[in-house]
């Protein structure tokens, strides 16, 4: 899960870091040598680029572009005849080209401050190497080595930029790391080093990455595990990047005391993977980009009803080891009616070791009496969910029928995970799987997790097409985002309502069911969550219509939890506090969920200290006045017609006695038991307002009616 994990310390540094880019971790190391490079990286896909070894010539920009390169077009700062006249060009004979030739012990790129250098990097003034090529690309990993000698020329204030026009005020910072010495640079002394940097760790990688690079990558890593993220997965395409440089290690001069060692700016190589988005950038994109219109082949379709309809599940399932009915009767015990797979089993290739686990977690399933979600790496995803063309279709198709066939039949089966947090160019081929798994297998939920409106930074349009697209092209059967930002330590409830009402909205309007993830796990900067925040994340959101919760994570994350902070369970496997106070939250809302499953929102209103994306009462709201405290009510009609209100209290602190005015004609009011998901006794309301009382956090649900039906 998640570009949502993410802050730390005040309020206005946490903004800063869901904002920017610029989450520096630890980096990997790969070990040192032209050995150490993975291959087959986006400028030299087949590894045959051709290095002519003389670079240090007169000829022409184009004379000297290294045969069969995967490049349209360079270009280096600074530009300084006759010491470096283009990026295929050194008076030394170490062009900036030289990051791409794949030979780091021999090869660098160099620029010394004095010659052509114009005395070294700058913010305003810096150093770069930009290659276009034709098509456009998510970029998800890269590689930096360091040169073969002199570790005092390395960057220690640089970035990776994405762009689709290449010029100059047209950058965006994918990676960037504002070091201020060798200890803050990310990179090592070692010569000819190379460091991975990354937007996923090794849980995830499976999913954003193809099958021969996450390959690649394990067999470089030997064992090590990427705990964490280097940069922000991102959000949009290009056909543009560059490396650029604005400060080295050793500092900016145009003196040197020793002619042999002048100060200057050196790297042994750049690698640039991604996943092909197509010809042309833009917005990851935009939906004329992304759709499956050209499809028009693949039957687009409503899905059939899944089973259970009301979702109460986790991210983050007892790993494989835990793999016992003891844990799984737990799990049901605890409330949930849906498992979700194993932490380290989530993302992983298609195995026979991974078919033999996911036998045995269905099995566990069915005998907890759960329904459970399978991850299957062999799901035709491609390299990281890139638009098919129609002659990808027959395989595809191939492959999914062959994932049918083996869970279709399981009773426990629930669904096909599809992937986490992807952008939208990933949709058009979300929409070919999606569709063709509801058309043959229309009992069973594809299932996919979208991103939360904080990962655009609150650009709301740009998050709303998002939505749109997502709704419109993969037609899913559910729609799934998470939500954190809520359960900052002292709170940030600024886009949470406005998420929800937009998802409230938008899938109200396509007539798709929604659910959310909450979170449970102290990390990044998200506090230790008490009862009330759990109760007070579950009942807002099913004020707006969610067909469900999932909690992230039911089991402990190491990367990411806290100092060890439990989530729903604790780092030694035993049950947290958390767990008993989900179990409670667990039963009653399953209870309410038989009700609100057969419910259509109409409305959610809010009164005392409105935050941002909450509207007050309207006139076609069925209640028409409250006081009491700060409340939310999700108003909800049936079938017939008859309304129905959830009242919740949004006060972290406080208990509250809310009083309700009805409208006129509605006479009656009946609760439904938390307790049993029946009507309990009715109240007349004699025209004076109802009251209800509710802890801090709590949600009730009424039947407001217009007479009492015997």
């Amino acid at each position: 899960m998640k570009t949502s994990y993410l802050r730390k310390l005040l309020p206005l540094a946490l903004t800063i870091l869901l904002t920017l880019p610029r989450m520096i971790y630890g980096v990997e190391s790969l070990g040192t040598g032209n050995a150490s490079l993975l291959g087959g990286d986006i400028t030299d896909p087949e590894d045959d680029i051709v290095d002519s070894g003389s670079w240090d010539g007169g000829g022409g920009e184009e004379a000297m572009k290294p045969q069969k390169s995967n490049w349209l077009k360079m270009k280096a700062t600074p530009v300084a005849p006759p010491h470096q006249s283009h990026a295929y060009h050194s008076w030394q004979g170490q062009p900036p080209v030289a990051i791409f030739l794949n030979h780091p012990e021999q090869r660098k790129w160099y620029l010394g401050y004095k010659d052509g250098g114009q005395g070294g990097p700058t913010d305003t003034a810096p150093y770069s190497l930009a290659v276009q090529f034709k098509d456009s690309y998510l970029l998800t990993h890269f590689t930096l080595t360091t040169s073969p000698d002199s570790p005092e020329r390395d960057p220690v204030k640089w970035a990776i930029q994405g762009s689709n026009t290449g010029n100059d005020n047209d950058w965006t910072d994918i990676y960037r790391n504002d070091g201020k010495d060798r200890a803050t640079s990310n990179l090592p002394e070692a010569r000819a080093a190379t460091q991975l940097f990354t937007c996923f760790d090794s849980r995830n990688m499976g999913m954003t990455v193809s099958t021969a690079d996450a390959q690649k990558i394990n067999k470089k890593l030997a064992g090590k595990k990427i705990a964490k993220a280097d940069f922000k997965k991102p959000m949009k395409s290009y056909t543009w990047f560059r490396i650029v440089v604005y400060a080295c290690v050793n500092p900016n001069s145009m003196t040197y005391a020793d002619f042999n060692h002048p100060p200057g700016f050196a790297v042994g190589q750049l690698e640039l993977f991604g996943n092909r988005s197509g010809s042309g950038g833009g917005a990851a994109g935009s939906p004329a980009a992304a759709g499956a219109a050209a499809f028009t082949h693949v039957e687009q379709i409503r899905p059939a009803a899944y089973s259970p309809e009301f979702i109460i599940s986790y991210w983050c399932g007892p790993p494989k080891s835990e793999t016992t009915l003891e844990r799984y009767k737990e799990i049901a015990d605890c409330g949930f009616n849906v498992a979700y797979p194993a932490i380290d089993h989530l993302w992983q290739p298609g195995s026979k070791e991974a078919d033999e686990h996911i036998k045995k977690y269905l099995d566990m399933c069915q005998q907890a009496g759960l329904k459970g979600f399978v991850w299957d790496g062999n799901i035709p995803k491609g390299e990281g969910w890139p638009k098919p063309t129609p002659s990808d279709i027959p395989q595809i198709e191939r492959t999914l029928d062959g994932l049918i066939a083996k869970y279709a039949s399981h009773p426990a089966f629930m669904g096909y995970v599809l992937g986490d947090e992807m952008g939208i160019a990933q949709h058009a081929r979300l929409g070919v799987v999606t569709q063709y798994l509801l058309k043959k297998d229309p009992k069973h939920l594809p299932y996919y997790n979208m991103l939360p409106l904080y990962a655009f930074a609150n650009r709301e349009g740009e998050y709303q097409a998002m939505v749109q697209d997502y709704i419109d092209t993969v037609k899913p059967g559910l729609v799934s985002w998470d939500h954190y930002r809520q359960m900052f330590e002292g709170g940030d409830e600024n886009t949470y309502w406005k998420n929800l009402q937009m998802m409230r909205d938008l899938c109200g309007k396509a007539k798709i069911p929604f659910n959310q993830i909450i979170v449970s796990l102290k990390h990044m900067g998200y506090r230790e969550c008490s009862e009330v925040d759990l109760r007070w994340q579950v009942f807002t959101s099913l004020a707006y219509g969610s067909r469900g919760i999932q909690y992230f994570t039911y089991w402990d994350v190491k990367e990411l939890a806290w100092a060890n902070a439990p989530a729903l369970m604790t780092i030694d496997g035993k049950r947290d506090a958390k767990w008993e106070y989900a179990k409670k939250i667990n039963h009653r809302i399953a209870n309410l969920g038989k009700v609100l499953v057969k419910l259509t929102s109409t409305g959610v209103y809010a009164v005392e200290q409105l935050k941002p994306g909450l509207v007050g009462l309207s006139d076609t709201a069925p209640i028409k006045s409250a006081e009491g405290g700060p409340l939310l009510l999700g108003c909800f009609e049936d079938a017939l017609k008859r309304q129905f209100v959830m009242v919740v209290n949004r006060s972290f602190q406080q208990k509250v006695t809310a009083k309700l005015t009805l409208a006129p004609k509605l006479i009656t009011t009946v609760e439904i038991s938390q307790e049993t998901g029946a009507p309990m006794t009715s109240t007349p309301t004699n025209g004076q307002p109802v009251e209800v009382v509710l802890e801090p956090g709590e949600g009730r649900l009424f039947a407001l009616l217009e007479y009492i039906k015997k």
